[in-house]
C-alpha cells in the first residue's frame, strides 16, 4: 500500500426523504443561490418549485442549461450570471452532468482566462465558490469528490479535471429521488458505479482492505440491480445503489492504491464525439474488452476480480461471466448498437487524451485498438 493522505471535506446527509429537508439543512446560511439543473427532470417533478418553497426568502436564480457531457459554454454562460449577479453558492442539483458541471461554475466564477486552460491542464483553479450537491442519480459519486468532466464540442473532447476545490461542501442524498428514474438511465449509473470501483483495482497497487472494500461494493451493486429488473421494491436497493455511488469513486477505496482510471480515459473520448452516448453505456461496450485485454497483463487481479464475483479463479472464463450476466441484465451494449463506429476516430482521440493512462497498466496503442474492436 502506499502511503496516502485522506482528506473528506463533505458533510453527506443520506436518508430516505431528505429532499423535504433542504430547508432545514442549509437554514439561511446562503442568500443569493444559483440552483443549476437539467432541462427537464427536476422541473417536471416538482423539486425546482420544492427548493424555492423550502428556502423562501433566497434569492434563487435558476440555471437549467446543462445537457449531458456538460460543454464549455454552458459553464461559461452560468459563471457569468454568477459574476454578474454576485451569488454565493452553487446549488446542484441532477445526476453528474449537473454536479460536474456546478463544481466547475463555482471555480470559474472567481477565476480569469480561458475556461478550457483549466480543464486541459494548463491552469490550476484557486479557489470556489461553495457547493451543495443533491444528486438525483446513483451513477458518478460526483457528490463528494474533486473531479468533473467537461466536454468542448468544437474539439470533440472530453476532459476529467481534478481540484481540492471542487468537493461539495455539503450532499444531500435521497434515494427516493431516484425511484422515478427509467431502468436505463439506473442502468447506465450501475455500470459507472462498478467501473469506478474496479479502475483502481486492476490498475493501481495492491492493497488487500481497500480492495475487499471494492469486492464487496460491485457484488452488492450487482445484486441490487437484479432485484430491480424484477420490479422489487425499491427502497433497499436505491439505498444501496446511492451509498454505493459515493463510495465507489471516493478516497476510501482510493487511498493507498492510487491507480489511473484508464477505462474511463477510453470512454470518454466515445462520448466525447459522440454526445448521444451516456457515460454509462460507453462504459459498459468496453469493460469486457478492456479486461480482457488488460488481463493478459494482469491476470492475478481480473482473475481475483471473477474469483470474488462468480466464484471463477481463471480470468477468461470468469470474464465471459461477467459479459454473459452484462447480457441476462440489461446492460450489455456494444459501439455499433451505439452508433460509435468511427474506431479510427475514437483511437486517435483515446490515445491523444489518455495515452498516459494506457501506459500505466502497459497498453500500448496495437493493444487499445484491440479492445475498440472487441467493443465493436
Amino acid at each position: 500500500m502506499k502511503d496516502f493522505r485522506f482528506h473528506l471535506p463533505t458533510k453527506i446527509y443520506f436518508a430516505r426523504g431528505n429532499f423535504q429537508k433542504v430547508g432545514e439543512i442549509l437554514g439561511d446560511r446562503w442568500k443569493r443561490i444559483l440552483l443549476v439543473t437539467g432541462k427537464k427532470f427536476a422541473r417536471e417533478y416538482g423539486l425546482v418549485d420544492s427548493l424555492r418553497k423550502q428556502l423562501k426568502g433566497t434569492y434563487i436564480i435558476h440555471y437549467d442549461g446543462i445537457t449531458p457531457n456538460p460543454k464549455v459554454d454552458e459553464v461559461i454562460e452560468a459563471s457569468g450570471i454568477v459574476r454578474e449577479e454576485k451569488l454565493e453558492m452553487v446549488l446542484a442539483l441532477g445526476g453528474g452532468s449537473v454536479m460536474d458541471a456546478s463544481k466547475v461554475i463555482a471555480a470559474y466564477s472567481v477565476s480569469e482566462g480561458e475556461l478550457w486552460d483549466y480543464i486541459s491542464g494548463k491552469k490550476s483553479f484557486s479557489g470556489a465558490l461553495p457547493v451543495v450537491a443533491i444528486p438525483t442519480v446513483a451513477a458518478s459519486g460526483s457528490e463528494a469528490d474533486p473531479y468533473a468532466v467537461i466536454t468542448h464540442p468544437e474539439l470533440k473532447e472530453k476532459r476529467g479535471v481534478f481540484s481540492p476545490f471542487f468537493y461539495p461542501e455539503i450532499a444531500i442524498w435521497d434515494p427516493k429521488l431516484t425511484y422515478t428514474l427509467p431502468l436505463t438511465t439506473l442502468g447506465d449509473g450501475v455500470v459507472d458505479i462498478i467501473s469506478h470501483a474496479l479502475e483502481g483495482y486492476i490498475s493501481g497497487e495492491k492493497a488487500s482492505l481497500q480492495n475487499g472494500f471494492t469486492e464487496i461494493i460491485i457484488k452488492e451493486v450487482m445484486g441490487a440491480w437484479e432485484k430491480i429488473i424484477r420490479g422489487e421494491e425499491p427502497g433497499e436497493t436505491r439505498d444501496i445503489l446511492c451509498w454505493a455511488s459515493t463510495l465507489a469513486i471516493s478516497q476510501f477505496l482510493s487511498a493507498g492504491r492510487n491507480g489511473h482510471f484508464v477505462l474511463h480515459g477510453i470512454e470518454h473520448a466515445i462520448s466525447g464525439i459522440y454526445d448521444h452516448v451516456s457515460h454509462g453505456a460507453g462504459l459498459a461496450a468496453l469493460m469486457v474488452p478492456y479486461l480482457f485485454v488488460v488481463g493478459r497483463k494482469r491476470p492475478e487481479r481480473v482473475s481475483a476480480l471473477t474469483k470474488a464475483l462468480f466464484d471463477v479463479y481463471h480470468w477468461e472464463t470468469g470474464l465471459k461471466e461477467l459479459e454473459e450476466w452484462f447480457k441476462g441484465n440489461k446492460l450489455f451494449r456494444t459501439l455499433t448498437s451505439l452508433g460509435a463506429d468511427d474506431l479510427d476516430a475514437i483511437e486517435e482521440k483515446a490515445w491523444e487524451t489518455s495515452g498516459e493512462r494506457l501506459a500505466s497498466v502497459g497498453l500500448s496503442r496495437e493493444e487499445l485498438r484491440e479492445i475498440l474492436e472487441l467493443a465493436r
